[in-house]
């Protein structure tokens, strides 16, 4: 399954949009309203700060592959998960790919991620599950 298509359990409750312009310095603003959010759904310290790291990573990685614009944001959340997209307007000809540190480091503080090119525009997807006690 791809992490593009919809879930079996359908993602309820208010979605979150941000729009800041696709440059560097804005990755904070994103990630304080990540953390905000994952807060809000009652993930504990640890998991918001992995969080804050994943979407440091993937945010910095689609703004440096975009050609300006704007990066929109979307935060969802379902009973569980928080499901974090980002979109902006891709460079000509530009190829997106994680390197393996990247993705090491991803891997240990995120369930599931994404960075990819489509239709024009570089995208990114980040799903944090909350741990259920």
């Amino acid at each position: 399954m791809s992490l593009t298509e919809p879930r079996d359990t359908e993602l309820r409750g208010n979605a979150v949009r941000l729009s800041v312009p696709a440059a560097l310095e804005y990755v904070r603003i994103v990630r304080l309203t990540g953390s905000g959010v994952a807060s809000r759904l009652g993930f504990d310290v640890e998991e918001i700060e992995n969080l804050r790291v994943a979407i440091d990573e993937l945010a910095s990685m689609a703004i440096e592959a975009s050609d300006g614009g704007m990066l929109e944001i979307t935060f969802q959340s379902s009973e569980n998960e928080l499901r974090i997209e980002g979109s902006a307007p891709a460079k000509a000809g530009a190829e997106v790919g994680i390197d393996a540190l990247t993705g090491q480091i991803l891997k240990a503080v995120i369930d599931d991620y994404e960075l990819r090119t489509d239709s024009g525009n570089v995208c990114f997807l980040c799903i944090a599950r909350r741990t259920l006690s």
